[in-house]
């Protein structure tokens, strides 16, 4: 059955003010037309819903009943608007992020701080998840916004170039042998490197820079955690690759030894997307708009 929702809030009108004079000022509408409405209503249901008395008009029983459940569609309907409005101003909201563990330290806690003083009623989760994880995650709609180090195809989704950041080999200061490389065949016969996971992102990044070098290397530890790896490479186990950006207080202090001999790796960037077959809510998409106009002030 197809019936305005005008003729609905009509009769809510008039049944709440038991009088269709008083309705029509209520409503800034003629008497006739809230009158014409009423009858309307009532043909479209096939039922009576009012009867005249001598103050003005009471529903029948069948009107009482019909009364409960507009009530509560109309308010739902007032509730509905009120969230809208407050979605608009950012009173309310969610954003669902998807980032690494290295990452979510490095670069988005930093700035989570502001966007919280900007909009602190907006609620955000954070999806701790590896960086391939998270472009599924994406791909399935199931989170906003993913932030990762690099993509091997920007198809599917939205995407913003955050922030460049560079790899480096490094080496805890008491592990002699970061003084015999100068080329990066010399990584092969270290008698430790400390790599990355193969399925990790940034592994992938340099494996295939290798590759197109033609230097396979052979880690004799691999770690799931950038954070990890450091740690590691700080006890002079071994020498690794991690993201200059992110180990500079420790390059600063001698904590690590930054090896300068070897080439520069390509640059590369951190990089926010979002699924293309889905628009952004108004939360992330202030999200969005903040890391992509750099609106934190804050530098790593």
């Amino acid at each position: 059955m197809n019936i305005n929702l005008e003729y609905y809030k009509i009769f809510y009108t008039v049944a709440k003010c038991n009088n269709i004079s008083d309705a029509a000022d209520k409503l800034f509408i003629s008497q006739p037309a809230v009158s014409k409405s009423i009858k309307k209503l009532e043909e479209m249901l096939s039922i009576k819903l009012f009867y005249r008395n001598s103050r003005g008009v009471a529903l029948t029983k069948e009107g009482a009943y019909l009364l409960e459940y507009v009530e509560k569609a109309l308010t739902s309907l007032n509730d509905g608007e009120k969230l809208i409005d407050k979605l608009k101003t950012r009173e309310t909201g969610n954003i669902k992020i998807g980032v690494s563990t290295t990452l979510g330290k490095h670069y988005l806690v930093p700035r989570l701080k502001n966007f919280i003083s900007l909009y602190p009623n907006i609620k955000i989760i954070i999806i701790n998840k590896s960086a391939q994880e998270t472009l599924k995650l994406i791909e399935n709609n199931i989170i906003d916004i993913g932030i990762v180090s690099n993509l091997v195809s920007y198809e599917k989704f939205n995407y913003k170039r955050l922030y460049e950041i560079h790899d480096i080999f490094v080496s805890g200061a008491e592990f002699s042998e970061y003084k015999n490389i100068n080329t990066f065949n010399d990584l092969t016969k270290l008698s430790s490197l400390i790599l990355l996971e193969k399925h990790n992102i940034s592994r992938m990044y340099l494996d295939s820079f290798f590759k197109i070098n033609s230097v396979e290397l052979d880690p004799t530890m691999e770690i799931d955690n950038m954070d990890l790896l450091i740690e590691l490479t700080k006890l002079n186990l071994g020498v690794s690759c991690t993201i200059e950006e992110f180990v500079s207080k420790e390059v600063k202090t001698g904590a690590l030894v930054k090896i300068d001999s070897l080439p520069p790796l390509p640059k590369r960037h951190i990089i926010m997307i979002s699924n293309k077959n889905f628009s952004l809510s108004l939360a992330a998409q202030s999200f969005w708009d903040c890391l992509s106009n750099n609106c934190f002030n804050f530098l790593i």
